[in-house]
């Protein structure tokens, strides 16, 4: 699913993000990326999103070269890539039906087909009675989950989460996490988790892995004590 072979990225100021990074990962794998802030975890999310191309090497998903894209395709290949942010960015005036049928919307997806993919994906995400209610009215929690409804409302192959539990409390943190893995096992999503919280790491084991300046400096799967 995602091939990352000798990838270095140096951004305009100097600063080397990343070096000769190596790394492959599967269709329906379930990844936590760790590290300090600077270690390059950013920068290999945005790699992936089309947001930044390598300085060298190849970052391929899907087998899509992505940083060979030419412009005018990045915004159909991140058709394949959903992404969640730790502060939500829901829109305030939609409701939470309109909020993930929005994202349906700007790829013309059929009227019956969004109706019914946004239905599901609200069971999914346990809030089917939070439809026509504002984010506003929601707790953090619920935010987040209408967000994580918002990102795989178009089935993606890819559910980056960037910090998804950084706003939350242990409990609802631990919630977070588990509606995760059922999006990984039900919609067969590959899922990418950046994150500075070693609870959920320890609590909900999977492969881990640690950046540190810019090279991977741990590969750790899930049977290991990280």
């Amino acid at each position: 699913m995602i091939s990352i072979k000798n990838v270095s990225k140096t951004y305009k100021n100097g600063t080397h993000a990343l070096n000769s990074i190596n790394l492959e990962i599967a269709a329906g794998e379930f990844v936590y990326f760790v590290g300090p802030t600077g270690s390059g975890k950013s920068t290999l999310i945005k790699l992936l999103d089309g947001e930044e191309i390598p300085t060298s090497g190849d970052v391929i998903v899907a087998g899509t070269n992505v940083g060979k894209l030419k412009n005018r395709k990045v915004p159909l290949y991140r058709r394949n890539i959903g992404v969640v942010f730790q502060d939500y960015r829901l829109l305030p005036k939609l409701t939470v039906f309109e909020n993930i049928a929005y994202a349906m919307e700007v790829v013309d997806a059929p009227a019956d087909t969004l109706r019914a993919r946004v239905r599901e994906v609200l069971k999914l995400v346990d809030l089917s009675d939070k439809s026509n209610v504002f984010p506003t009215e929601l707790s953090g929690g619920q935010q987040q989950r209408v967000a994580i409804a918002r990102a795989i409302a178009n089935r993606p192959k890819i559910l980056i989460c960037d910090e998804p539990t950084g706003n939350l409390d242990p409990r609802k943190s631990d919630e977070i996490i588990q509606l995760l893995e059922k999006i990984n096992k039900e919609e067969k999503t590959t899922v990418l988790i950046v994150t500075h919280d070693t609870v959920i790491v320890r609590h909900h084991p999977k492969r881990t892995i640690a950046l540190e300046s810019g090279h991977i400096v741990a590969d750790i799967n899930k049977k290991e004590d990280f």
